[in-house]
C-alpha cells in the first residue's frame, strides 16, 4: 500500500508509492513521459514529486526540505525494485470484469484509426490503447461505446496499478509492434491509406460507382492491414 507521510498541518498528508505495485499506470504514462528524450542535466527531481504524489508544483516548491527529503527515500524503490513485465496476457480481471484484447479477431478501420490517433497524440497513453482495443466480451468499439464508454474506461485503466497492466501493455507490443513510431505497419498503412485517398480523387473525377467502390476499398484496406499485421 501506499505510505502516508504526515506533513506539517498546512502541507496536509502526502502519500507517497513505496513500491512498484503502488505506481498506477497513469502515474508511470507521465513519468515515462516525462524523461522522454531528456539529458540528465534537464532532469528536475520536483516533476517527479508532482507525478508520485499527485501533487501541483507549487505545493511541492512550499514543502520544508526535511520533507521532501522523507519523501525522496521512500522513492527509492525506483532504483533498487525492478520493475518486472511479466509474462504476456490478453486479458485482465479489474473488479470482477474480465477485459480482453481480441486478437484472434480482425482489426477493425474504427480501432485502428483510433489507436493511431491515441498514438500520434502521445506514445506513452497506454490507457487510452487498452480502453480502445481491451474490452468487455461482447463490447463493440463503435460511436456509442466511444462518446459513451471510452472516457470512463480510460479513467479506469489509469488508475490500475501498472504492475498488474505490464502484462496487457506486454502483449498489445508483442502483438502490435508494427503501430509504434516508424513501423512498418505504421509506414505501410500510411501508404494504403494515401493510395487510397488518390484512388477516391480519381474515382470522383472518372464518375466512379461512388458508394460500391468506397466499401471496395474499406474492405481492402482491412485486409491490407490484417496481412501486415502477420508479417
Amino acid at each position: 500500500m501506499d505510505t502516508l507521510i504526515e506533513v506539517e498541518k498546512d502541507y496536509g498528508e502526502w502519500t507517497v508509492p513505496s513500491k512498484w505495485a503502488d505506481v498506477t499506470l497513469k502515474q508511470m504514462q507521465e513519468i515515462e513521459s516525462y524523461y522522454d528524450g531528456k539529458d540528465a542535466e534537464d532532469f528536475d527531481v520536483r516533476e517527479v514529486l508532482q507525478i508520485f504524489c499527485n501533487k501541483t508544483k507549487d505545493e511541492v516548491d512550499e514543502l520544508p526540505i526535511e520533507f521532501t527529503e522523507k519523501i525522496l527515500q521512500h522513492l527509492t524503490f525506483i532504483n533498487n525494485e525492478k520493475l518486472e513485465y511479466g509474462e504476456p496476457k490478453n486479458s485482465v480481471e479489474i473488479d470482477g470484469e474480465v477485459y480482453s484484447i481480441h486478437y484472434e479477431n480482425q482489426l477493425r478501420t474504427g480501432e485502428y484509426v483510433a489507436v493511431d490517433s491515441v498514438i500520434k497524440d502521445d506514445k506513452h497513453n497506454y490507457a487510452g490503447i487498452l480502453a480502445i482495443l481491451c474490452r468487455k466480451e461482447g463490447e463493440v468499439y463503435d460511436s456509442r461505446f466511444e462518446n459513451e464508454v471510452l472516457p470512463s474506461r480510460v479513467e479506469m485503466f489509469e488508475n490500475i496499478s501498472v504492475v498488474k497492466l505490464l502484462p496487457l501493455v506486454s502483449f498489445f507490443f508483442e502483438l502490435s509492434l508494427l503501430y509504434m513510431n516508424n513501423s512498418r505497419l505504421y509506414t505501410a498503412a500510411e501508404e494504403a491509406i494515401n493510395l487510397i485517398a488518390q484512388d477516391i480523387t480519381s474515382s470522383k473525377r472518372n464518375g466512379a460507382l461512388w458508394r460500391r467502390y468506397m466499401l471496395w476499398r474499406v474492405k481492402k484496406l482491412q485486409r491490407s492491414l490484417q496481412s501486415i499485421k502477420h508479417t
